[in-house]
């Protein structure tokens, strides 16, 4: 019932019960002490000064019978007379008393009391009196007999009726003071009473209050113990509006969040380990096809360096050619008389040409050759690009965790793209080449036609050596220009030389780099297994 109402709002319900008791107590205790406060100052301001006037009233009253007993046998008027002044004194006090205690004989019956010792008072008055005349006049013996025959019997009934007076004033005195006694007692019992009572309410509201705190406190200790244990399958309620049910309702949603959270932990390190193998796997084949990469390329710089060796002997082969040709100008115009010799001259030239055209043929081929392998590379390069983008993708997937590995296969992509770059830029060169060599291997022809033309010419007649030295210039012309041709195409091979070194140290990198990404994705397999047994303390 208390778990209705919130904490703050109970304690001050209960509080203020508790109040309310002790106002009820204080209450009850004032209103009782406050009758018995009554009781003794009405038994201090009435009944003790009306019994003490009462006690004066007889005591002056048998002063005065004292006194009027001396008169009668005083032995001399002088002491007559002090005894009368003793009885004048005792009559005066008598009768300030009785004025006095008729202010505190208010009641019916303290009235009927003191008036009657009052009426009584008045005949022994007027006995009295006459008793004074007659000894005033010296008659004793009369006045002695007055006393005896009707004084003494009106003094006896004052007597009575003073005691009577002081009797009525004691026992009202005594009732009051039982009154009292009796308010002061049960004011003692209603204060037992009420005591008790608010002793057991605030016992009951205590152990209602302790309960209704205790119980959801320990069990809001119960769920955290369970949460500490790993327990996370355990399910907890409470529908109770109050703050304790509050706390109790967050850390159960807390042990549900932790229990979605270690779930999707769990799920993630298996993925993550799942991945870590996936992308051993992949860094293992893209190492090798690294590894063989390198090994073609070192083929490849291997037959481009043999190329530009070629290539450079057919520029020294072009040169030396046209020096014979500058030779059989020379010779040409010397006459006829060297037309033998020009014969032999023209048809050594023709041999060199055909061994230049056969060299030029075998570049050729290397030409094609260095375009296979360019093939090759474009080819490892395009199987490289898209490992390193099937790389990108696998550590996407694994979040910050394979940062790392994305950045490697960032690195490697960017790689394989430059390897492309190049590859296509020595295709171009290569098609340049090729298109070069065709047209060197049409001129070879050309001369080793004309020549084969001059040789018949000259072998016909003598006239035609202005013709052959005509084709001779055009040879030395044409020589020239495979001389060029040739230092151009030695140049591009020693550039494309260069640039498949650059590759291989690239693939070496890269190779280096993959062999790191299998190290990082063997560290990360181990942290998804670590992090499997730590989400496996937990019982979900």
């Amino acid at each position: 019932m208390l778990r209705k109402i919130k904490i703050g709002k109970r304690l001050a319900v209960i509080f203020t019960l508790m109040v309310l008791l002790s106002v009820v107590v204080g209450s009850v205790a004032m209103f009782r002490f406050s009758e018995t406060e009554t009781n003794i100052n009405n038994i201090a301001d009435r009944r003790l000064p009306a019994s003490l006037l009462a006690g004066d009233m007889n005591r002056e009253f048998l002063l005065i019978r004292l006194y009027t007993v001396n008169m009668l046998h005083a032995s001399s008027e002088a002491d007559r007379q002090v005894q009368r002044n003793a009885l004048q004194e005792a009559t005066r006090n008598y009768q300030q008393a009785s004025d006095s205690a008729a202010a505190f004989h208010k009641t019916a019956a303290g009235s009927a009391v003191f008036s009657q010792a009052v009426a009584i008072k008045q005949q022994y008055d007027q006995l009295h009196q006459q008793l004074l005349m007659l000894i005033d006049r010296g008659q004793i013996d009369q006045a002695e007999q007055l006393r005896h025959q009707g004084i003494n019997d009106t003094a006896l009934k004052v007597t009575e009726a003073l005691v009577a007076l002081a009797a009525y004033q004691q026992t009202t005195t005594r009732q009051q003071a039982d009154s009292a006694k009796h308010s002061i007692e049960l004011a003692n019992m209603n204060m037992i009473v009420i005591i008790v009572i608010a002793v057991m309410v605030a016992v009951i509201l205590g152990l209602m209050l302790s309960r209704s705190l205790v119980k959801p406190m320990q069990a809001a200790v119960l769920i955290s113990q369970k949460i500490a244990a790993g327990e996370l399958n355990q399910v907890f309620h409470d529908d109770e509006p109050d703050e304790a049910g509050e706390m109790i309702r967050a850390m159960a949603q807390m042990q549900q969040q932790l229990k979605t959270t270690v779930h999707e932990i769990n799920q993630s390190s298996s993925q993550l380990a799942a991945t870590s193998e996936e992308l051993s796997v992949v860094t293992e084949q893209s190492s090798r096809t690294l590894h063989q990469q390198s090994e073609e390329l070192e083929q490849g710089a291997t037959a481009v360096t043999e190329l530009t060796t070629a290539i450079e002997e057919v520029a020294r082969s072009a040169a030396s050619t046209s020096r014979d040709s500058e030779i059989a100008n020379d010779k040409a115009r010397q006459g006829q008389e060297r037309v033998n010799h020009t014969i032999h001259t023209i048809q050594a030239l023709d041999g060199e040409l055909q061994s230049s055209r056969h060299g030029i043929e075998k570049l050729a081929d290397r030409v094609k050759d260095i375009g296979s392998v360019l093939g090759v590379i474009r080819a490892i390069a395009e199987q490289t690009n898209l490992l390193a983008l099937n790389a990108a993708i696998e550590a996407a997937r694994a979040g910050d965790s394979g940062r790392g590995f994305a950045v490697v296969a960032d690195e490697v992509r960017a790689l394989a793209h430059r390897t492309q770059e190049s590859t296509k830029e020595i295709e171009r060169m290569m098609h340049a080449v090729q298109a070069e060599t065709h047209n060197t291997v049409e001129s070879m022809n050309s001369c080793s036609g004309k020549a084969t033309e001059t040789l018949q010419i000259a072998q016909q007649a003598g006239e035609a050596l202005q013709l052959i030295a005509e084709a001779i210039g055009q040879i030395s012309d044409q020589n020239l220009t495979i001389a060029s041709a040739a230092e151009e195409q030695a140049t591009v091979a020693r550039e494309v030389d260069r640039n498949l070194v650059n590759i291989r140290d690239l693939s070496v990198q890269t190779s280096a780099g993959a062999n790191e990404t299998q190290a990082s994705s063997a560290e990360l397999a181990r942290l998804a297994q670590t992090l499997s047994e730590l989400v496996n303390h937990f019982r979900v």
